[in-house]
């Protein structure tokens, strides 16, 4: 069955383009303070309304990291992500998807089960903060 067409909103196109533009990987929170910014009376109710909207249409996905905080993407190519243990930085790695087929097929035999999908997050330090320490 074909889903419904969804009506245009401003709040969540303007939403989406901030994700779209910010690879952070925000919280809610900042997302709001940079929605405020073009929609000055857009409530953070309705920032979490689209969000969630968003990530129920498949357009951004959501990223738990461990820090009591959701964060998001708007780049839904497959990739993965690396977070600095310092700074709290999350960063896109892309892995050749042969590396990742690997991974899938150890879990899935050692688990005798049907990995569908891949979420793979490291932990370590960045760059930046590598540099810093020298």
């Amino acid at each position: 069955m074909e889903q419904p067409k969804t009506r245009y909103s401003k709040q969540r196109e303007t939403i989406y383009d901030i994700l779209m533009q910010d690879y952070t990987h925000p919280t809610v929170d900042t997302i709001y303070i940079e929605a405020r910014k073009v929609i000055p009376d857009i409530s953070l109710g309705t920032v979490y309304r689209n969000l969630n909207h968003l990530y129920e249409n498949k357009r951004i996905q959501r990223i738990d990291i461990g820090d009591n905080a959701v964060h998001y993407d708007a780049h839904i190519d497959p990739h993965y992500h690396i977070v600095c243990q310092k700074c709290g930085r999350i960063l896109d790695v892309d892995l050749d998807p042969s590396d990742v087929a690997l991974i899938q097929k150890a879990a899935s035999n050692q688990s005798h089960a049907r990995i569908q999908n891949t979420g793979i997050i490291f932990y370590g330090t960045c760059e930046e903060c590598l540099q810093s320490e020298s």
